[in-house]
């Protein structure tokens, strides 16, 4: 993991597109990790490195407090959302399904990636 950029943390249900999240954002350069549940325990060891939340709607709406307490907790650099209709247009903002992989590509380099 380069000491610079952000950790990429996926928190995807839909199998297919995790997979297609996975290959083409470490083909771009991300270090990333996925996980099940965004309380789990591990995310302590990676705040040094700035992690950033990329979590699908169905991830969201198992989150207790749903999109207020996912956007007041402080361990996230920044935070993206696959689907769904923003409760606050501004932050998280929401990204197609459809075109997520080439859409968070795009915002690697606003998270402190190097452009390539």
């Amino acid at each position: 993991m380069s000491p610079l950029s952000p950790l990429l943390v996926l928190v995807v249900r839909e199998a297919g597109l995790r997979s297609t999240l996975i290959a083409r954002l470490s083909m771009a350069g991300a270090d990333l990790v996925t996980i099940d549940n965004i309380d789990d325990p591990r995310i302590q060891r990676w705040l040094a490195k700035g992690p950033v939340l990329i979590l699908d709607q169905a991830a969201l709406q198992a989150r207790e407090g749903g999109e207020a307490a996912l956007r007041a907790d402080p361990r996230w650099r920044a935070i993206a959302v696959i689907g769904g209709a923003a409760e606050n247009p501004a932050y998280p903002p929401r990204i197609p399904a459809a075109d997520a992989a080439t859409e968070i590509e795009a915002m690697l380099p606003g998270w402190g990636y190097p452009e390539r």
